[in-house]
Parts: C-alpha cells; sequence; structure tokens
C-alpha cells in the first residue's frame, strides 16, 4: 500500500478556505528520480574530471529537469468556486459544480480513481485517459482524475470534494477557475 503524503495548499481537514485555492497537487515521483538524477550527476562529474566540457551540461540537465517538472509541468486538481479543475500542461479541463451527480472512488485497471457521475443529459468528457478506463472497467461513472497519484489520501481528497460538492456556501469562499 503506498503512503500519501498529505501536504495540500489548504488543508483538507478544514474545508473553510476563505478564498484561498484548494489545491491538490500530484505526487513526485522521487523513488524513480532521485536515482537517475545521481546517476546522471555521476557521469557528469566523471567528464569534468576528465576535462570534457559536456560534463557541465550533463551536471546541469538533472537540476533543470527537476525544476521545470516541478514548477512548471507539475499535474494538480484544483477545486475552484466553477468547479473541479484539472491543470496538465499544456492543457487543463473543468468539470463545472452543476454537471456533477456524485462522486466516488473507483478502480480501473490497477488505478484508483476519483470518479465522478455527471447529470443526465450531460455529455462525457473526451480525452481524459480516466474516463477511458472507467468506461472499460464498467465502472457507474463519467469521467474522474487518478486519485492515486495526487498528494494527500484518496479519501481525503474524496471528502474535501463531496464537501464542496453539497455546500454551495462553502464554494462561494473558493477562488474562480483560473485556467
Amino acid at each position: 500500500m503506498p503512503q500519501y503524503d498529505d501536504r495540500v495548499t489548504t488543508s483538507a481537514a478544514d474545508p473553510r478556505s476563505n478564498g484561498k485555492p484548494v489545491i491538490f497537487y500530484a505526487r513526485r515521483p522521487t523513488a524513480l528520480v532521485l536515482p537517475l538524477a545521481a546517476i546522471t550527476e555521476t557521469g557528469g562529474i566523471l567528464c569534468l574530471l576528465n576535462n570534457a566540457p559536456i560534463g557541465w551540461f550533463i551536471c546541469a540537465a538533472p537540476v533543470v529537469a527537476l525544476l521545470v517538472t516541478g514548477a512548471v509541468v507539475r499535474p494538480s486538481l484544483e477545486i475552484t468556486r466553477d468547479g473541479l479543475l484539472q491543470k496538465q500542461y499544456p492543457f487543463s479541463s473543468l468539470v463545472r459544480w452543476d454537471v456533477i451527480d456524485d462522486v466516488g472512488l473507483a478502480t480501473a485497471g490497477s488505478r484508483l480513481i476519483l470518479a465522478y457521475r455527471l447529470t443526465e443529459g450531460t455529455p462525457p468528457p473526451r480525452r481524459q485517459p480516466a474516463a477511458a478506463m472507467l468506461r472499460t472497467a464498467a465502472q457507474p461513472f463519467d469521467g474522474g482524475f487518478f486519485a492515486d497519484a495526487l498528494a494527500g489520501s484518496p479519501e481525503s481528497v474524496l471528502s474535501t470534494v463531496q464537501h464542496y460538492l453539497r455546500d454551495v456556501t462553502a464554494r462561494n469562499g473558493l477562488r474562480s477557475a483560473q485556467r
């Protein structure tokens, strides 16, 4: 069972955000990235010790990659006044509160998905990998977000989303969606 990092922008335990964003960022694959970065750095240092000028670029590559992936292209799920906003560079998708009928956790393949069911007559999302997996697994949901990839436990993410789905006044305290 994977361990989850419960750090989010606003605490999921206290859903009254007072205008602050409620954002669940994607976890960083630290166990994969750090060993590869260490090997690359070692190769860069060996090149520098052998007076190969390319060693500077080899040493800089992991640092630049970590900064870019951590700051610029890190996916997130933001709970906004308008709905659930999934940001994943270069695209973002907004699922409005008024078309969400229910939310829950569903398993599709080997992934845990924060899934939503749309109101009757609302077309399902296009180009959403989680939605395709839910349809393949015959789950009773129309779309979703990969909950196992978000920082925080899937249960805390679900309870936060359910709170804002039920409580319209709490939603009004959130900021508007900014794509």
